[in-house]
């Protein structure tokens, strides 16, 4: 299931998943360190529920709204920049 959201949360090294440089930028550590709550953050708010309730829900689901917001942002920009 993880390759098919291989590029869902950027690109890192596919043999254990860490990143090799160990001097990432400050954003890059972050998401390193809070990646799962920052993301259970934005599925709360796009569904509006608590974040507990997200840790209930099933990983497919999860995935396809992260999947969903990531593509939106997409859209958005280019939408943006075509104007």
């Amino acid at each position: 299931m993880d390759r098919s959201y291989k590029g869902l949360f950027g690109d890192q090294n596919d043999d254990d998943g860490a990143d090799e440089s160990p001097m990432q930028p400050s954003g890059n550590r972050f998401m390193q360190y809070f990646g799962w709550h920052y993301s259970a953050k934005l599925i709360a708010d796009h569904e509006n529920i608590r974040v507990e309730e997200v840790y209930d829900r099933l990983t497919i689901e999860a995935l396809n709204t992260l999947s969903y917001l990531k593509a939106k942002a997409d859209y958005d920009r280019e939408l943006h920049r075509s104007l």
